[in-house]
């Protein structure tokens, strides 16, 4: 019987598994091409090992230096990981390669929807980078001056290298000033700060520093799921009761404005779109439960993947499945603005025709 695109895909992954516990990659292992053999590194968990893979390939003379795809799926790759150096190198590279700037550090297409006062040299974005110590509370001091004459901050932690004791209870305390303050805040490199705090946090258990930080970023990020874990993990270590979950009451960050020329609405009332975000694992994820609620009830099913990190294949199964069924019933469906490994993904998932992939906006070559 003749397998499925998603059943061949599995039997490779786990030669792909098998095959990347070898120190060198060969170009094309398999019969994949390249950017699905990295995408079922990927959607097997196994980041390094796809990003490892992905340079063998884009090594000088390699099989895919030559090809634009592949450098973007490893430019995604290491912005997912918060590698700014790796992601530095390659750019330049890539600018070497190709004679174009390679794309920023920073999802471009997020910027472009902020405020141009909370983008990059904007007067209200601020980066911490480097360490982030007690020699940063002066640089925090003048963020929480400048913060009294701004509705919103921007800050950017996604390059930060280090972190002390010190250095996190200053920014925790000015991440408390904010909402005090009348603020809204947006953060960038949430995910990288919230994985420094676990690690110094699982070395230095009784330090309320790391903790306090994490569970406030998590509040100001409305992660009550990741909140309430880290808040049993807190008590566990240092043996009192787990912190009770309280939302942050703080302006929401404006979006640009979009220009809209049509006399009539584009979609129906209600939101235009559904979010799916992290990472999705098996067929039962919660959010595959949420877009099936979101398709039932409208005509145009716009589901955003530009905050989805990663799928595995079970869960690529049931959305691929959902997808499809939403399209046979006349929906009208667009998958908008996968990364790059998400979208190789999907192209093996035999999707229905009508369901269309909206690629992001890449710089003209």
């Amino acid at each position: 019987m003749r397998r499925t695109p998603v059943e061949l895909l599995l039997s490779a992954g786990k030669e792909s598994m098998e095959l990347s516990r070898s120190v060198n990659y060969p170009p094309f292992p398999h019969s994949l091409p390249a950017a699905q053999e990295a995408a079922v590194l990927y959607a097997n968990g196994r980041e390094a090992d796809a990003a490892d893979f992905l340079r063998s390939v884009l090594e000088p003379g390699g099989p895919g230096s030559e090809t634009p795809d592949l450098w973007y799926m490893l430019f995604d790759l290491l912005r997912a990981r918060s590698e700014w150096k790796q992601y530095e190198a390659l750019a330049a590279r890539f600018q070497g390669v190709f004679g174009t700037p390679a794309p920023a550090w920073l999802n471009e297409e997020e910027m472009a929807r902020l405020p141009a006062d909370v983008r990059p040299g904007g007067v209200g974005y601020f980066e911490l980078r480097g360490a982030l110590d007690s020699s940063r509370s002066l640089e925090l001091d003048r963020v929480r001056a400048a913060a009294r004459n701004l509705t919103t901050v921007h800050l950017d932690v996604s390059r930060l290298a280090a972190i002390d004791s010190q250095g996190c209870a200053a920014l925790l305390e000015l991440m408390r000033f904010m909402p005090e303050n009348g603020n809204g805040l947006v953060l960038t490199g949430a995910d990288h700060l919230a994985h420094m705090l676990r690690e110094a946090a699982e070395g230095n258990p009784s330090d309320d520093a790391y903790w306090g930080l994490l569970l406030e970023l998590y509040r100001v990020c409305g992660r009550q799921a990741d909140f309430e874990r880290a808040a049993l993990e807190y008590a566990l270590a240092a043996g009192t009761t787990p912190p009770a979950w309280q939302p942050v009451m703080m302006p929401v960050a404006p979006q640009a404005a979009r220009h809209e020329k049509r006399d009539e609405p584009r979609y129906q009332p209600g939101p235009e779109a559904v979010y799916l975000n992290g990472v999705m694992w098996g067929a039962a994820d919660p959010q595959i439960a949420g877009l099936r609620t979101f398709g039932e009830e409208r005509q145009y099913v716009n589901i955003n993947l530009s905050q989805l990190r990663r799928m595995d294949f079970n869960c690529g199964t049931a959305f691929a499945t959902l997808v499809n069924d939403l399209a046979a019933a006349g929906m009208i469906v667009r998958l908008i603005r996968p990364n790059r490994l998400v979208a190789a993904f999907l192209s093996t998932l035999s999707l229905d025709s009508a369901v269309k992939l909206v690629l992001p906006v890449r710089r003209p070559e």
